[in-house]
């Protein structure tokens, strides 16, 4: 896998586009290990690369989407051990958005995620919205910390830990579910 970095590193931006794009639906490498060496290298390109790396991300997403919505579950068996399987789609078609919009946070590989609203047929509009909001977010916020903070921004990123952005989007989840509930009961009185 390093090698497969260092070959990608040495094509700088195609190599980045061609690292987000593809992590999207077949690969488990993750756009960061490109996109933070080259937005240190060069602080005042850090926006920019993560401007790139996030439509590149996706796009990707869109053709996994379109994978997973083709192919059905025989592709995301390939993709994903049968133990997660069932556990996505509870996630996906329970949350459906807010479930894309987390996982589009987390250092998980972006295809479990893109193939499976495909797989579950999330309306794909929503699916793009999620992964756009999730995708920029991740590494857009790489991308501006690095440009204003430089190497500081590292230590910035560390403590904004994965599972502060998971627990982040698991309360957003709750929020969600609880005014869903409740517009519910209003819906049941008001008949």
């Amino acid at each position: 896998m390093e090698q497969i970095v260092d070959l990608l590193g040495q094509y700088g931006l195609i190599g980045l586009i061609i690292i987000s794009f593809t992590e999207s639906f077949i690969s488990p490498i993750l756009p960061d290990i490109l996109l933070i060496p080259m937005a240190l290298a060069e602080p005042e390109k850090a926006i920019y690369y993560s401007a790139v790396a996030t439509g590149a991300s996706i796009l990707g997403g869109l053709v996994g989407y379109l994978a997973g919505r083709r192919f059905g579950l025989p592709i995301i068996q390939k993709f994903v051990p049968q133990k997660h399987v069932d556990r996505i789609q509870h996630w996906v078609t329970n949350y459906g958005v807010w479930a894309i919009l987390l996982a589009s946070l987390a250092p998980i590989p972006f295809k479990f995620v893109s193939i499976s609203a495909g797989v579950f047929r999330l309306n794909m509009t929503l699916f793009l919205f999620a992964a756009t909001l999730g995708r920029a977010k991740r590494f857009l916020l790489e991308g501006v910390l690095i440009y204003y903070y430089g190497l500081y921004a590292m230590e910035l990123l560390k403590e904004f830990s994965d599972t502060t952005l998971i627990a982040t989007g698991v309360i957003a989840v709750i929020i969600w579910i609880a005014v869903k509930r409740k517009r519910n009961k209003v819906k049941v009185r008001e008949n």
